[in-house]
């Protein structure tokens, strides 16, 4: 079975204008109050929480997977309800969806929500056939970035904790098991930080539905293999 990242759109003809967002509106004091969303990373939350409205450019079209950043959407996908629904049926835990109505034009448009995703699926990663890659301080100053190897995933993890690691080591290329049973599930200590990860039966579901503003990155390559090393342009064009 083959995986895949979901990532953001980059074809300007599909966002309707790049970036898709030009600002984010606010609903708390985002760095003291508690119950703002972006406090909130891989935990189930156990309140109503506090989200941000992204402002999208008055010419960006509303895609079901919206290109967003900045506080309150760190580390999370923001979505249609049709992409909502697709996603909450192809698995029965870990997932939490919180309304995070986006503006158009000054109009709010209701349907689009945050996922939160509470389970991390990091026991599906091949450790044996995947990349580790560490980032290392130079004494002259800069850095180099060097391959690791190491015995266990949890050796790998409690590594990346007890030395605040974290952004510094982490999965460049990532080979799945065989025989997962999940379709939909997500990852941490990869590449950029988060990949929300789907089987290919999913994804031609997804495809089938007509859900925009996706392209999907096979897992086992890095970002700089999937765009500069002309596979995204293959698929999704400039």
């Amino acid at each position: 079975m083959k995986y895949y990242s979901i990532t953001n759109s980059l074809n300007r003809k599909v966002l309707g204008h790049y970036p898709q967002i030009k600002n984010n509106k606010y609903n708390c004091d985002i760095w003291n109050d508690p119950h703002f969303i972006e406090h909130v990373h891989f935990t189930k939350v156990n309140f109503t929480p506090i989200t941000a409205n992204a402002i999208l450019h008055d010419k960006s079209k509303l895609t079901d997977l919206i290109s967003s950043n900045g506080m309150g959407f760190t580390l999370k996908l923001l979505i249609s309800g049709k992409l909502k629904k697709i996603l909450d049926n192809s698995r029965k835990t870990g997932l939490q969806f919180f309304k995070s109505p986006v503006i158009l034009n000054n109009y709010l448009i209701d349907d689009y929500w945050i996922l939160n995703m509470y389970e991390v699926d990091m026991n599906v990663i091949d450790l044996e056939r995947s990349i580790i890659i560490q980032r290392i301080r130079k004494p002259e100053g800069g850095t180099t970035l060097i391959d690791v190897k190491f015995d266990s995933l949890e050796n790998f993890t409690s590594e990346i904790r007890e030395k605040e690691l974290e952004g510094e080591l982490y999965f460049k290329n990532i080979k799945i098991k065989e025989n997962v049973n999940e379709d939909f599930f997500s990852l941490r200590y990869v590449e950029g930080g988060a990949k929300y990860v789907v089987s290919e039966k999913l994804k031609k579901e997804i495809e089938e539905e007509n859900c925009t503003g996706i392209e999907f990155q096979p897992i086992e390559l890095s970002l700089t293999e999937w765009l500069h090393g002309g596979e995204r342009e293959k698929i999704y064009g400039k």
